[in-house]
């Protein structure tokens, strides 16, 4: 888990996407609001009075769901063998998703995103440091 956002957009190709949105904190949640969606992730273990906040995801750990709220518009993709990295529009920027190579997509296509919620890192958007959650704690980098 990386320690602060500057490290987490340079590890990996491509780097983590980070989805900027403004909220609270609180001490033992295990979700957060973004876009009127709520997205589960490890137990947060510190509060956080309203402020800039970024998740953090890797394109690995993103998938296409149709029932989801967090929504945005392909792109484009581009094809990697038995993979593609899918670039998607959101209202929080691009977001990058490795995909298997046979999930057709079109561009312009309208798709919903989901993430693996213990995979997920939450940071403080102003400082760029990881905010602690049960498995940032025990297992940091950078």
């Amino acid at each position: 888990r990386p320690a602060s956002m500057f490290v987490a957009d340079f590890i990996g190709s491509p780097p983590m996407n980070f989805l900027a949105f403004r909220g609270g904190l609180r001490k033992g949640a295990a979700s957060v609001r973004v876009n009127g969606a709520d997205i589960a992730l490890p137990e947060i273990r510190e509060d956080r009075a309203d402020g800039e906040l970024a998740l953090g995801v890797r394109p690995e750990y993103i998938r296409f769901d149709d029932a989801s709220r967090l929504r945005g518009a392909v792109f484009g993709a581009e094809y990697l063998g038995t993979t593609q990295i899918v670039t998607v529009d959101t209202a929080h920027g691009q977001v990058k998703a490795r995909l298997p190579a046979d999930i057709a997509v079109n561009p312009g296509e309208n798709v919903g995103l989901a993430f693996r919620g213990e995979k997920l890192s939450l940071f403080d958007k102003s400082s760029g440091r990881a905010i602690h959650t049960a498995l940032i704690d025990g297992a940091r980098h950078g």
